[in-house]
């Protein structure tokens, strides 16, 4: 796919301006695709954080418990993830 883009005076300002070292323009823009892709998210992620701001998770059983040994097992499951202490850590 091939996107015709006429900058103006001003797009071109701002091209220039980030340009780094040994970049062509399209890496310029593709940079710039990326930054409004990541400004979506964190946008994205804030209204998710606001949404469940007031969420009281304390009413909810525990996916997870530590077992005799200090252990991690998931309730429900025969997972078991060993304690620091007994990893190579």
């Amino acid at each position: 796919m091939a996107i015709g883009f006429r900058p103006t005076d001003d797009d071109e300002r701002i091209i220039e301006h980030f340009k780094r070292e040994g970049e062509s323009t399209s890496d310029v823009l593709r940079r710039g695709l990326r930054s409004l892709e990541r400004l979506a998210w964190e946008e994205q992620a804030r209204a998710d954080m606001a949404r469940l701001a007031l969420e009281d998770l304390s009413d909810e059983p525990d996916a997870w418990e530590y077992d005799e040994d200090g252990n991690i097992r998931v309730v429900g499951t025969d997972v078991v993830v060993a304690s620091r202490k007994d990893t190579d850590r």
